[in-house]
């Protein structure tokens, strides 16, 4: 409970494997710092994906990584990561979907067939949330259609007894 001010003190632990310590004092005053010493960098496999798209297979990170994880100084990597130039855009990121299959089939090991399949699915589901966008719109409709005989439903019911 932050509005309970105790000082007791809590190791947090964040996904960049830095280790701060907060007291819960801190968390409702105006003065909230945290910092992080290292970072580490993993590479995760990539898998055949299961994300919805109608331009080929889709492609996801895999649970799966290279256990031997890169970690550096926060201070080393900042400079690092600002002298090498500029970041990549989100267009730079993107694969074909000719890109995808290739990487899927030499890197990962998927067959021909399997991508095919999981392309498929894919599609099929984009199809389907795009019919449930479409129907989202008369909902509105529909949900006045069933108030409508509900209440038509209770005056005849009223009628009949």
């Amino acid at each position: 409970d932050y509005g309970n001010r105790h000082t007791s003190s809590q190791s947090l632990r964040s996904s960049l494997k830095s280790t701060s310590t907060i007291s819960t004092a801190d968390l409702s005053s105006s003065n909230r710092k945290i910092s992080f010493s290292s970072i580490e960098i993993r590479e995760y496999n990539v898998t055949l994906g299961d994300s919805p798209t109608v331009n080929g297979p889709p492609i996801q990170l895999d649970w799966s990584y290279n256990p031997e994880a890169q970690i550096y100084h926060l201070d080393d990597y900042e400079i690092v990561r600002s002298t090498q130039g500029i970041r990549r855009s989100k267009v730079e990121m993107l694969m074909t979907p000719s890109q995808r299959t290739d990487l899927l089939m030499r890197e990962v090991g998927f067959s021909r067939g399997e991508i095919e399949k999981g392309a498929r699915q894919a599609r099929r589901a984009a199809k389907q949330r795009h019919r449930t966008i479409v129907t989202l719109g008369r909902q509105p409709i529909e949900e006045a259609l069933e108030t409508t005989k509900r209440r038509w439903g209770k005056l005849i019911g009223k009628r009949q007894a």
